[in-house]
């Protein structure tokens, strides 16, 4: 579903498929850390239940940077056999331009519909370095295009609205994935760009960021609450804004809680305790939760089980 200001624009066959929900993937571990590929499977047909048809792959839900390029490209194929019909998008994003690339080239070759990359981090480069940075990541992907991953409280790198028109205006760039809490700046993009790909990354902000102009959105939490951002869209497709601010609450009332435990772990422990996967094990140094550090997840759980 497309609910942009600029929906009615003529959209590229590519940006209408990805102006969708995408589940920002985890990626379930073994007690010794290793990726459980078996459970890769199970996480997928959990999220495509929810009526989640759209797969993010490898960014900071996935642990990407936490895994050898080896690993990620083994992570993009199991998805690429689990996800069917669903559409998919690859974060290849890496400290080093020729990681990037190999990760982008893998992805191409296995039918992703789209790359993705944050802008490379702990170094400080030049934007001229950056753009040449996302320009290598095209040229390596032969065709499959890319969506720029704008996420400044994360990587430090901070794209002003002229970056940002920059970088969609490069030959191969579709849209951009905007974890930014600036809706001034998405509903900037989207009266810049109206037949670009603009991708809500924040989850609790989805409705403003669809108000202020988001095509989509990628999420970590739509991995446990699909249904829920589901029916928000639609009560929003039909003018019901209070209603949809009800289910933005809800929603965020167990954000509040994966936020004082910890995003990413507490997601992999409601995964483990709903069944899905096999261990709450996340790699180090990232934490991993127990019956003891889990706060309020056991409640939480047991309502999403209902």
């Amino acid at each position: 579903m497309d609910f942009s200001q600029g929906a009615a624009q003529e959209k590229s066959p590519l940006v209408q498929r990805l102006a969708r929900l995408h589940a920002a993937l985890v990626t379930p571990c073994d007690r010794d850390e290793a990726v459980s590929h078996r459970c890769i499977g199970r996480v997928v047909e959990f999220v495509k239940q929810q009526g989640i048809d759209g797969l993010y792959v490898g960014g900071s839900t996935g642990e990407g940077l936490l895994q050898s390029v080896d690993e990620r490209l083994a992570i993009f194929e199991t998805v690429a056999e689990a996800a069917g019909a669903s559409a998919k998008i690859g974060h290849v994003g890496a400290i080093a331009t020729r990681d990037a690339q190999r990760l982008a080239k893998g992805c191409a070759s296995l039918g992703y519909d789209a790359v993705s990359a944050i802008p490379p981090i702990y170094f400080p480069h030049r934007k001229d370095a950056v753009f040449g940075y996302y320009q290598d990541i095209v040229q390596a992907a032969t065709g499959t295009p890319l969506i720029i991953y704008n996420i400044p409280a994360m990587s430090g790198v901070s794209f002003s609205l002229d970056d940002l028109a920059r970088l969609l205006d490069l030959p191969g760039v579709i849209g951009i994935k905007q974890t930014s809490i600036d809706m001034y700046q998405m509903e900037q993009l989207r009266r810049a760009f109206p037949t670009a790909l603009l991708l809500n990354g924040y989850d609790e902000v989805f409705t403003a960021g669809v108000v202020s102009g988001a095509n989509g959105g990628i999420g970590s939490t739509y991995n446990i609450m699909g249904r829920n951002y589901l029916d928000l869209l639609v009560h929003l497709a039909t003018g019901d804004v209070a209603a949809a601010a009800r289910v933005q609450s809800k929603c965020n009332a167990v954000i509040d809680e994966l936020v004082r435990v910890s995003v990413f772990p507490g997601l992999k422990y409601l995964l483990y305790r709903l069944g899905v996967i096999d261990t709450p094990v996340c790699r180090k140094p990232l934490a991993t939760l127990s019956s003891s550090t889990c706060g309020r997840l056991e409640e939480i759980s047991a309502g999403l089980r209902g």
